[in-house]
């Protein structure tokens, strides 16, 4: 389901995603969570092109390997001063919550980025 945002355009619910076909925004949602699960949830959302995915407050991406239309002007406006939940995950989201924490809540922040070979 989406709505329209304080910015005139849709914002996309979290809750609305068809899980059986892209699998789940949050793998804190998998009903079982173990390697496969996990495995099998990021592999179901790389097939459909969604290279983002929450467990929690961590970001994970999985490198599509070919150009993406995620990093455009409509993003940035679309994460900026949005909630984490209220559009699918992505980096844009993760940098706006880390800078909203750092400069309303005068928290630290720490980013780690790390690489995984394919297997």
């Amino acid at each position: 389901m989406a709505d329209k945002g304080s910015k005139g355009h849709y914002r996309y619910h979290w809750q609305s995603h068809n899980v059986k076909h892209s699998g789940v925004d949050d793998m804190v949602l998998l009903s079982k969570i173990s390697e496969d699960s996990i495995v099998e949830n990021l592999k179901k959302r790389y097939m459909d092109d969604y290279i983002f995915t929450y467990i929690g407050s961590v970001l994970i991406s999985v490198n599509p390997f070919k150009q993406m239309p995620y990093f455009g002007e409509k993003e940035v406006e679309m994460y900026q001063g949005a909630a984490q939940y209220e559009n699918p995950p992505h980096i844009y989201a993760l940098a706006d919550n880390m800078y909203r924490n750092m400069i309303i809540d005068r928290e630290n922040q720490c980013v780690i980025i790390s690489k995984r070979s394919s297997v």
